[in-house]
């Protein structure tokens, strides 16, 4: 499964994280006309719910940015329990209100995908539930380590990172070249070196077959009921014992084992990153 867990690039995830808070915190109307330039302040990030807590790389960079020290009680990937401290901070009022909601934004966001990526990898084991690259835009690094710090698999981040030939792909090369479906998965494997790691969509035995015929080293089966998944991947297994099998399409975590019992190594789904009930969590001043 190592060729579905990616480097995750921290330093992408921190400048994004920048960027978010400059725009947000550019002028803040408010404190300039409530809170002295000078005044300090200390404070905390509370728990408001149970949760995985994930984001510490970006919200350490937030505060960071703007001379506010902080002092992280709790860490990467560690349970953070309903009024737990999640940090303590020290500085500017202003900067630290500048910082709050960009801050808090990403604690939630990501802390809710490690939670529920958690809970689907303690319940059908690690890296058998899959992230896809249904992301928000500029937070992929960020919800991607959040799926990895839950254990499930991270997947593609970028189209830069693995060869995944899709049926858009497949329907180009039909009509590019006159190919039939077979012959289209045959043609677009060829295009790639001997022994990569090349990955086909496919959605019938025969596709499968072609698939691996042609030298493909793991398979996604698209969109399929549980039995005729099952068919599907029993013929792939057939004619390679070491193919790698993807469920994709439609599938839930709710139905993923089923998928898994019919035969995947893993299941994907856009669940993990785009179904998830943000963690709870504010910033109480304590002065």
């Amino acid at each position: 499964m190592r060729a579905f867990v990616r480097e995750l690039d921290d330093a992408a995830a921190r400048k994004a994280a920048l960027d978010a808070v400059r725009s947000d915190a550019a002028k803040d109307n408010t404190s300039r006309r409530c809170i002295p330039a000078t005044m300090q302040a200390s404070g905390r990030i509370v728990a408001k719910s149970d949760f995985t807590l994930c984001g510490v790389a970006e919200a350490d960079a937030i505060f960071k940015s703007r001379g506010v020290r902080v002092n992280w009680r709790k860490h990467e990937g560690e349970f953070a329990k309903k009024g737990d401290d999640v940090c303590t901070v020290e500085g500017n009022a202003r900067a630290i209100l500048a910082c709050e909601r960009t801050v808090l934004n990403y604690l939630s966001l990501l802390s809710g995908i490690a939670t529920k990526c958690r809970a689907a990898s303690q319940k059908y084991g690690k890296w058998k539930i899959s992230a896809t690259r249904k992301t928000l835009p500029n937070l992929t690094h960020s919800q991607k380590r959040a799926v990895a710090i839950g254990g499930c698999l991270t997947h593609r981040l970028t189209l830069a990172d693995g060869i995944l030939v899709k049926d858009n792909h497949l329907a180009a090369i039909m009509e590019g070249e006159g190919a039939a479906r077979e012959e289209a998965i045959a043609i677009a494997v060829g295009r790639f070196p001997r022994g990569a790691f090349v990955e086909v969509e496919v959605s019938s035995v025969n596709e499968a077959l072609a698939a691996m015929r042609a030298g493909a080293k793991a398979i996604l089966i698209d969109n399929l009921p549980e039995a005729k998944f099952a068919k599907v991947a029993k013929a792939a297994r057939g004619e390679n014992g070491r193919v790698v099998i993807e469920a994709s399409g439609g599938i839930a975590l709710a139905n993923a084992g089923k998928y898994l019992e019919a035969g995947a190594d893993f299941v994907s789904t856009s669940e993990l990153t785009m179904k998830v009930a943000p963690a709870n969590l504010s910033l109480e001043f304590d002065f």
